[in-house]
């Protein structure tokens, strides 16, 4: 079939969990490798394992789709947990320890 012939790797994709008006649980299993899926169901997440799904998988993936980090993060306060601006919404995310998941809620706008 040749080089040209295949098709090009499938993009991972994030799982939407659950899903309300006011917010949803995200998995992202499609972009973990066996081990760290392995590890995962072990419940023995490394600190690392959770280092990257957030920081290697999560916040690259919203700032590509536009999203702009206000505050949080690995450089400001909690490292698990952010606030985004998207339009005229606030989104606060936090990493869930235990399911491996991310929770992105929408903040009440302030009067």
């Amino acid at each position: 079939m040749g080089i040209f012939g295949s098709k090009a790797p499938k993009e991972p994709q994030i799982k939407v969990v659950k899903q309300t008006t006011a917010g949803r649980v995200l998995d992202f299993s499609d972009f973990m490798d066996k081990e760290m899926k392995q590890r995962i169901r072990g419940g023995a997440l490394e600190w690392m394992d959770k280092v990257e799904i957030f920081e290697s998988f999560y916040i690259p993936k919203r700032i590509s789709e536009g999203w702009v980090l206000v505050k949080g993060g690995r450089n400001d306060g909690e490292r698990f947990q952010v606030e985004w601006k998207v339009g005229d919404e606030s989104i606060a995310a936090t990493y869930n320890d235990g399911e491996s998941t991310v929770t992105e809620k929408l903040k009440k706008k302030k009067s």
